[in-house]
């Protein structure tokens, strides 16, 4: 029987280590993590004020326009890189709702303008929303409470997916507890299906 050198062994258990980290990371949601913001089936108050990239205030229910949305709360664009490779990679899925006739908005307590220079370098195809005083994020339980009222994250909200029926109620939803993990595009263009 010949023996594997033991450089090569650890390799090969550092390597299926990473790909098993990389696929519950992913795969698994946290525990606890689903009674955290509104449960799934619960109606949601749209009426919180939301303000464009423009500066024009409107509201979650005004976005809508009637129909079912998905709505992506993230920390930030300005400094979180978690969410700034998310907000580049959600595309297909903001394609994929508007071709179901699904309203798709990203929110963050982020300021107008800085949400409004982070869609214009990344072209995003779909708009971002900023929750000054992170209004929306507190009404929905969803504040990552980690964070002193003296720490620039304080108000950020765990990122979140929520997908809202043209009344509000909540038919999808993810709430991730770790701010490094999201969930897969594949994920949320399947939890479409439930409007």
């Amino acid at each position: 029987m010949t023996s594997l050198p033991l450089r090569t062994l650890f390799a090969i258990t550092l390597a299926l280590g990473s790909i098993g980290a990389a696929t519950i990371g992913h795969a698994q949601p946290k525990p606890g993590a689903a009674a955290i913001g509104p449960a799934v089936g619960a109606r949601i108050a749209t009426g919180a004020a939301l303000i464009e990239s423009n500066g024009r205030k409107t509201t979650l229910a005004a976005v809508a326009h009637g129909k079912a949305i998905m709505v992506v709360l993230f920390r930030s664009a300005k400094w979180c890189p978690y969410c700034q490779g998310q907000l580049k990679s959600l595309g297909p899925v903001a394609a994929a709702a508007k071709a179901k006739g699904v309203g798709f908005i990203a929110v963050s307590y982020d300021s107008p303008a800085d949400l409004a220079a982070f869609a214009a370098k990344q072209s995003l195809s779909y708009p971002l929303y900023s929750d000054t005083g992170s209004k929306m994020i507190d009404a929905l339980k969803l504040r990552d409470p980690r964070y002193a009222l003296d720490s620039f994250a304080n108000g950020v909200p765990y990122p979140t997916t929520l997908l809202l029926d043209a009344q509000g109620t909540v038919k999808g939803k993810t709430v991730e507890t770790d701010y490094k993990i999201r969930p897969s595009n594949a994920d949320l263009i399947a939890m479409l299906a439930r409007v």
